[in-house]
């Protein structure tokens, strides 16, 4: 050491010594400052505490149900590319996040998660803090969803939505770029009013329960139609594409109807915005007017050289017959927190007398209750419908085999007679905890028991009509939540489901990728 050369005396020496050891000492304190950093900085990294450095990439706030299969749309939508980036931002824990991600790419082949060469980036922390929005770099992302979260009503959830959406147009106001596009999902179709209120124009707001509502009635008095919507939702096949072509301007639609070889027009976007679902044959593309179409990709389809021969003499087409509507008998099978909103829509389509029987465990003093939200809402004012009660378990065959309204008629009615059939994701058992599986599991045992009633009702009426066949009865249709379960509906023979979870999915990352997507839905399922 440094004594070793120091000239004799003791005090000399001891001197030495301290500083040799204070050296030591101040050393080591250095070496663990340097490592309690270094530590500090690779826990941040685990945790998904750093910041991300990206741009063009997507944002998604929030992690729920949904969440593997918007990143599997988004990462379809990304392979023509050459992949992409998807930044997640939620306050569960990175390694929780990571693992569930890991899970979804393990499973079976066909239901398996394929990220198709995007990169997946998680984050853990409060999207509803700007710090945090800043982490991910919101300012220079692509597009940002942000989800609904599961675990609150579906007001406090709203109100947590519109304040995300008040963070997000802070930054915006203080930075002075083109903000990206911001879809927000919402449980209530009350509450997407606020959102105009708080920043009209800046965000693109899903509806859930008030789309999938839509999507069932629709498909529930088309069973054929549930497979082809839910085909034309994602980015696997063909989707919908806007595009300006300037060398169509001053044409009209029935001319562009041939002008694209690998896709299909169905509408127009104005230069004000404004869509256009399937327009006069004589309605003349102006400039800065987009075309709407269906393609397999944006890259897949090019404007032919017009080569073909339209029919000029047909401007509008014959003239089309709209049948008279006819009275029908709709069921209902579960409860959903919506029920009033779909009650009022199914209203607006049917025939006047028309009749709509709701069978669940929910009491008939409950029922009033539910149906004005507990007084938020105003009583029923139906027109066409006639609304019969019926308390039963789904689950329990003698419920379904003998169907006895609960109102004061006491009418009495059997599966056979319905002209559409819902099987609702039961609210009530999700509330009490149940898992999207579970709901599934009773959505399916409701099922068989429905085709094994109707079964038995058919042959007993063949024999009893002879020669003369009766009408088959109608296909029930199925609301399914869990991707998982798609492939136990062909062990069933069931083609008539709606997967809701995965057209929700798909509707919000198409709307993420083109907003006025947003439109061109709304008008399909009006």
């Amino acid at each position: 050491g440094t004594h070793a050369d120091a000239p004799e005396g003791f005090l000399v020496r001891f001197v030495s010594f301290c500083i040799t050891v204070g050296g030591m000492l101040v050393f080591a304190l250095m070496i663990g400052i340097i490592s309690d950093y270094i530590g500090n900085k690779i826990d941040e990294l685990k945790k998904g505490k750093s910041r991300v450095i990206e741009s063009d990439h997507t944002v998604m706030l929030g992690w729920t149900d949904k969440s593997i299969a918007i990143i599997q749309q988004i990462s379809m939508a990304n392979d023509s590319e050459g992949g992409g980036t998807i930044v997640v931002l939620a306050d569960t824990p990175k390694e929780v996040l990571e693992a569930q991600l890991a899970l979804a790419m393990c499973q079976e082949r066909g239901s398996a998660l394929e990220l198709m060469g995007t990169n997946v980036v998680f984050r853990s922390g409060n999207p509803l803090e700007e710090s945090e929005l800043q982490r991910v770099s919101v300012l220079t992302a692509r597009s940002v969803i942000a989800l609904s979260p599961e675990n609150l009503s579906p007001d406090e959830a709203d109100a947590n939505q519109v304040r995300q959406v008040m963070a997000l147009k802070a930054l915006d106001v203080g930075n002075g770029k083109e903000y990206p596009p911001v879809v927000v999902e919402v449980q209530d179709v009350d509450n997407s009013e606020l959102f105009t209120l708080v920043a009209p124009d800046f965000a693109e707001v899903i509806v859930a329960h008030d789309l999938i509502g839509r999507f069932m009635l629709e498909c529930a008095r088309c069973p054929g139609l549930a497979s082809v919507l839910e085909a034309m939702m994602g980015f696997e096949g063909s989707e919908f594409y806007f595009e300006e072509w300037p060398e169509l301007e001053g044409k009209s639609f029935l001319d562009i109807t041939c002008r694209f070889d690998d896709a299909i027009p169905i509408g127009i976007k104005s230069k004000s915005g404004e869509v256009y679902i399937n327009p006069k044959n004589d309605h003349i593309i102006q400039e800065g007017d987009s075309i709407l179409v269906l393609a397999e990709d944006n890259d897949t389809y090019e404007v032919n050289d017009g080569s073909y021969a339209t029919n000029k003499k047909m401007t509008n087409g014959p003239p089309v017959i709209v049948a008279e509507k006819q009275v029908e008998k709709i069921m209902f099978l579960g409860w959903r927190r919506d029920m009033a909103d779909l009650i009022t829509q199914l209203d607006g389509y049917v025939a006047k007398g028309s009749e709509l029987w709701l069978l669940n465990p929910v009491p008939l003093e409950e029922r009033n209750e539910l149906l004005r939200d507990e007084g938020h809402k105003s009583e029923l004012k139906l027109e066409n419908l006639l609304v019969y009660n019926v308390l039963g378990n789904p689950l329990i065959r003698r419920d379904l085999s003998r169907i006895v309204s609960a109102d004061n008629d006491g009418e009495t009615v059997s599966l056979d007679e319905f002209d559409s059939i819902l099987i609702l994701a039961d609210s009530v058992s999700i509330e009490n905890g149940a898992t999207v599986m579970s709901c599934d599991s009773r959505s399916l045992s409701t099922l068989l028991i429905i085709q094994d009633i109707q079964k038995r009702l058919y042959k007993e009426k063949k024999r009893t009509m002879g020669s003369s066949a009766p009408p088959k009865p109608a296909t029930p249709i199925t609301e399914i939540l869990d991707s998982r379960t798609r492939s136990l509906l062909d062990v069933v023979s069931c083609s008539a489901y709606v997967m809701s979870n995965q057209i929700i999915a798909s509707v919000i990352a198409q709307v993420s990728e083109e907003r006025d997507i947003n439109c061109v839905l709304r008008e399909l399922l009006t």
